[in-house]
């Protein structure tokens, strides 16, 4: 090497060192040689960062998959106007339920009778013998009287009156009557109740006077509305009416 070059050459030992960075700064790259830098690794943060991330949203959910955490009160007064709401309207249904059903009728007092409990002689075209009247008789506290009627020289119709008696069903029941409906008076001023005798198929209508049954049984194959209409006349008879 000549003289020529060391001239030209600069004097390393006399090149400007780096300062030393201070004890709290670190290096912004990675030397050379490989050698671990105080610079922190980009990927290392990002994971570090990731699992910050994630305890910040997964602790709402755990929280919301909490068994034994306690409903909101958001919830608990949804449920609540839920449960009132379906209480109204079950009350209103049942109120306009009960309101429909038709109400029954109280049933009506009886008035006692105070007539004397005798069969008229004549009722209408129909007669009895005045000295043929059975005389009445008592069983269970009631009182029964009854008398064959004729008409044109033939028996006709057998009236029969009982008394005290309210319902006129149960009599036709006990009397063993079948066959048992309504008859509407000709005069429009109530209903009787026909059947038919089952020992002679004989029809026979009952009406009620104050607390006294008089039933007109029939032996000529009547209507129904003629003996109706003949028991309301003998009733009415007893009764002292005309």
């Amino acid at each position: 090497m000549t003289s020529h070059d060391d001239t030209n050459r600069p004097d390393r030992g006399t090149a400007p060192r780096r300062a030393a960075l201070p004890d709290d700064e670190t290096p912004e790259y990675q030397t050379s040689d490989n050698r671990p830098s105080n610079r922190p690794d980009s990927s290392d943060a990002g994971r570090s960062a990731s699992r910050a991330a994630g305890r910040h949203r997964g602790a709402p959910g755990r929280a919301a998959d909490d068994p034994h955490r306690p409903p909101s009160h958001k919830a608990l007064l949804i449920g609540t106007i839920a449960a009132v709401i379906v209480l109204i309207i079950v009350g209103v249904s049942s109120y306009f339920i009960n309101s429909s059903q038709p109400v029954a009728p109280s049933a009506t007092p009886v008035a006692t009778s105070t007539w004397a409990l005798d069969l008229p002689v004549q009722i209408g075209n129909y007669t009895r013998d005045p000295n043929t009247t059975s005389a009445p008789t008592a069983q269970d506290g009631v009182t029964t009287t009854s008398a064959t009627y004729a008409s044109k020289g033939k028996n006709a119709v057998v009236v029969l009156m009982s008394r005290p008696q309210t319902d006129l069903k149960k009599f036709m029941s006990d009397a063993g009557m079948t066959a048992v409906g309504e008859q509407p008076l000709s005069d429009r001023s109530g209903s009787a109740l026909c059947g038919v005798d089952p020992d002679h198929n004989d029809t026979g209508c009952v009406v009620l006077q104050e607390n006294t049954a008089v039933l007109a049984l029939g032996l000529q194959d009547q209507s129904r509305q003629d003996l109706a209409d003949l028991a309301q006349q003998a009733a009415r008879l007893a009764a002292g009416q005309k």
